[in-house]
């Protein structure tokens, strides 16, 4: 096996010194660069791997992903940017955080627009992303390596420019760091964070005179000490690839949402929801993280619920996902409208209150959110109304309005002006209904919560949203 500056013995020769013509330089096929990977080799279930680690600048210039025709044959799914972008505001947040340490480790203090762009990625107590998978399609004969004589088991890989490390398991990883280098780039050669896909805060135009050499640094930490780990595949066929990307991506067990959360300390809604749940309002209160919680169980409800609702209090958003330290400025309000919430009769029995279950606490939690942060925020005179009316109103199974899914126009017309507080097509919408005379809302919480604000609102004796 040759690297890519070995020359045909009758063209050019290494050995030594001599003449020779610029024909014959032209005429040599070697290529203009290769990197050397330390590499250990393994066997991975048979198959014959070697594991390495990389800097994210080689990284990025030396792999690709098989997701274009154009580009060769496809072995991978279509990229979803919007993963991307997740994945990209991820690895940004540990880059803020490493180079921020290494600011203050030095006894220099950070730019003020820097603190501002920390505190908005919010923080954790642990940074690491998994290993990449990739194969070189090359034949093994054409792929040069040196032996370690000193260390049974190691090799130094050389590859040449154009011997790419196809991605089997990793592309948005690779699409997210892409992403940061690109913003990275930009940042420190226009100084303006522009177009920046949520990596900071939108108010945020022009990066100051302080500011330039942390993005400096930040770059440099990036593209030559961020690494990544790569299992390396050789020599397989398109199928075997596509074999191999079907495995690692189907035949693994991903976590539970529930667990997700019990275990997660990034993102602010769920460390919200944690210490929520352990305040003394909460006291004698069974939130599970894992398994269903069924109308006779004696558990309020899961952790993921209770997260559920604090989406629709901080955001009215369905899931938790995408929340940015930015709601902490939220968190005051938040305990003021569960200090309300729970002082509701039997708000932590379904057999008592309806307000116990999931789909009613969205409902409150989307009125208290469009009251102070809707499109058209009504106040905080408002707001205090509705949290103290709040456990006045008849959450009773006995309350027929929760049962509005199966009232007709004769039983709704004893509620003047309700109708103009729920939206034309509220007949369409899938609810609830008795169940031994107990009102269950359905698990179509998307359609309920087009709804029951309406009747919160009308029971709170508010006026109806435009």
């Amino acid at each position: 096996m040759s690297d890519s500056h070995t020359a045909t013995p009758s063209k050019l020769h290494v050995a030594g010194p001599r003449e020779t013509t610029l024909a014959d330089m032209l005429d040599y096929s070697g290529g203009n660069r290769f990197i050397e990977l330390r590499v250990k080799r393994a066997l991975n279930l048979g198959s014959n791997t070697m594991v390495t680690t990389v800097d994210m600048g080689t990284f990025l210039l030396q792999s690709m992903v098989g997701n274009d025709p154009l580009k060769g044959p496809v072995t991978q799914r279509k990229p979803d940017m919007t993963h991307a972008h997740k994945m990209a505001r991820f690895i940004f947040k540990g880059l803020v955080n490493f180079t921020s340490k290494k600011w203050e480790d030095a006894g220099r203090k950070l730019p003020t627009e820097i603190e501002n762009i920390k505190t908005d990625l919010g923080n954790q107590p642990y940074y690491a992303w998994a290993p990449v998978v990739a194969s070189i399609r090359d034949e093994m004969s054409d792929i040069t390596v040196v032996p370690i004589p000193e260390s049974a088991g190691e090799l130094i890989l050389k590859l040449r420019s154009n011997q790419t490390l196809w991605i089997v398991d990793g592309q948005h990883r690779r699409l997210a760091w892409g992403l940061v280098r690109d913003y990275l780039q930009q940042v420190t050669r226009d100084r303006k964070y522009t177009k920046s896909g949520g990596l900071v805060p939108a108010e945020l135009k022009q990066v100051h005179e302080d500011a330039a050499p942390f993005w400096h640094e930040a770059m440099s930490y990036f593209t030559e000490r961020f690494s990544i780990t790569i299992e390396i595949h050789f020599g397989l066929t398109i199928e075997q690839e596509k074999q191999l990307f079907h495995d690692l991506n189907n035949l693994q067990k991903t976590v539970s949402t529930s667990q997700a959360q019990a275990f997660d300390q990034s993102n602010p809604i769920n460390i919200f929801t944690h210490r929520l749940k352990s305040d003394p309002m909460f006291e004698g209160v069974s939130i599970v993280e894992e398994g269903r919680v069924d109308w006779d169980d004696p558990q309020w409800m899961k952790l993921d619920s209770l997260n559920a609702v604090n989406a629709r209090l901080f955001l009215n958003q369905t899931t938790i996902s995408g929340a940015t330290a930015s709601v902490i400025e939220r968190e005051e309000d938040a305990w003021a409208f569960w200090t309300a919430v729970t002082k509701i009769p039997g708000i932590f029995d379904r057999g008592q209150s309806v307000a116990a279950q999931p789909a009613l606490l969205k409902s409150i939690a989307r009125v208290y959110f469009e009251i102070l942060w809707g499109r058209k925020p009504e106040g905080r005179e408002v707001a205090e109304k509705f949290l103290g009316r709040l456990p006045t109103i008849d959450f009773s199974h006995g309350n027929q309005l929760w049962n509005i899914e199966n009232l007709g126009d004769e039983k709704l017309s004893h509620y003047p002006k309700l109708l103009d507080y729920l939206p034309d097509n509220w007949r369409q919408k899938s609810i609830g209904g008795l169940i031994d005379g107990k009102l269950r809302f359905g698990s179509r919480h998307n359609e309920s919560i087009l709804v029951l604000p309406g009747i919160i609102r009308y029971l709170a004796e508010l006026s109806p949203r435009e």
